[in-house]
């Protein structure tokens, strides 16, 4: 009797498991419907992240937790090189979590690079973290705003600033780069367009040649071997899927940007002789204007009217020392 009672209750128990089962597609087009999920689901992820997220359902967020304890733990001790590999697993267990793959690139950016003592081995990390954010975790998520702008931020920050003494080897390499991919700074798009490079720009580094013209239009002609133009580009994309709320970080690097690119829109890059030098952008300045103008209209924050004044300050002086005392 118990055996029959046992085999009952196990055809039962697996009845309501393919039940609850048949369920999950209609919830998650529910959740979807009704704005009750951070994204969409995921389509085309790779097996394991497809095997943690649906046979692991909700303990995977208690393992990632804990998981990001072990993690804390490392990042107080140092010991950069097996926080990636933890840092690799939360990715998986999470991958919708934007301050994961936050965290994740600013530590192969920030952390591990610096221990390298080799500018090549550094250039290689900071790389790293611009691959992670832009083929991995804008691949999760498409639409997440904060992403877009924590990859500007490695252009921004890491590339066009000054903190870290390799800056001027990461422009170079990065400056090669695109200088092959378009043969030049301002790239010909109709060239582009008729050989194998458009495939690259769109595949390789996840540019849009649409977007591209759009920003051209905006702001430029712009050099892109410069940061800041990637750095504008990944906050413009941002700024797409930012509501009028969430947006101000995105409007606030695309006023930087073009702030820099006054400073230091054009460039002299010759990959022969490793030579790169930046100039002045004068013909930059009443789209650089724009761009605060903009920022100000939209968000009433004292700090970029300030930055503003400080900004404007800056131009009259290149402007004077350019001898062009009219502008």
């Amino acid at each position: 009797m118990n055996k029959i009672a046992s085999i009952v209750l196990l055809i039962v128990a697996v009845a309501l498991l393919w039940s609850a089962g048949t369920q999950n597609e209609p919830l998650v087009r529910m959740r979807s419907v009704y704005h009750l999920a951070s994204a969409e689901p995921l389509h085309n992820a790779p097996p394991m992240v497809a095997f943690t997220t649906v046979v692991l359902g909700g303990v995977r967020g208690i393992l990632a937790d804990v998981l990001w304890l072990r993690a804390s733990f490392l990042q107080d001790q140092g010991k950069y090189f097996e926080l990636l590999q933890l840092s690799d697993w939360i990715t998986k267990l999470e991958p919708r979590c934007t301050e994961i793959w936050a965290f994740h690139a600013w530590n192969m950016a920030y952390n591990v690079s610096v221990m390298m003592s080799d500018p090549e081995d550094r250039w290689r990390w900071v790389r790293n973290g611009i691959l992670l954010l832009r083929d991995e975790g804008l691949f999760y998520n498409p639409a997440d705003p904060e992403l877009f702008w924590e990859l500007g931020w490695l252009f921004q920050q890491k590339i066009a600033g000054q903190t870290d003494e390799a800056h001027l080897f990461y422009r170079m390499k990065w400056a090669a780069e695109m200088n092959d991919l378009m043969g030049g700074g301002r790239p010909d798009y109709a060239r582009l367009e008729s050989g194998a490079g458009m495939a690259r720009l769109r595949s390789e580094y996840k540019l849009d040649p649409e977007v591209m013209r759009e920003l051209d239009t905006a702001y430029g002609p712009l050099d892109w071997r410069l940061p800041e133009t990637h750095a504008l580009y990944w906050a413009w994309m941002g700024k797409k899927y930012a509501t009028a709320k969430t947006s101000l970080p995105c409007d606030r690097m695309i006023y930087q940007a073009m702030a820099s690119t006054f400073m230091r829109g054009q460039c002299l890059f010759r990959p022969g002789d490793n030579t790169y030098e930046t100039a002045p952008y004068p013909e930059s300045l009443p789209r650089a204007m724009k761009a605060f103008e903009y920022a100000i209209a939209r968000h009433p924050d004292e700090a970029i009217k300030a930055a503003y004044v400080y900004f404007l300050q800056n131009a009259v002086y290149v402007l004077h020392v350019m001898n062009r005392e009219e502008e």
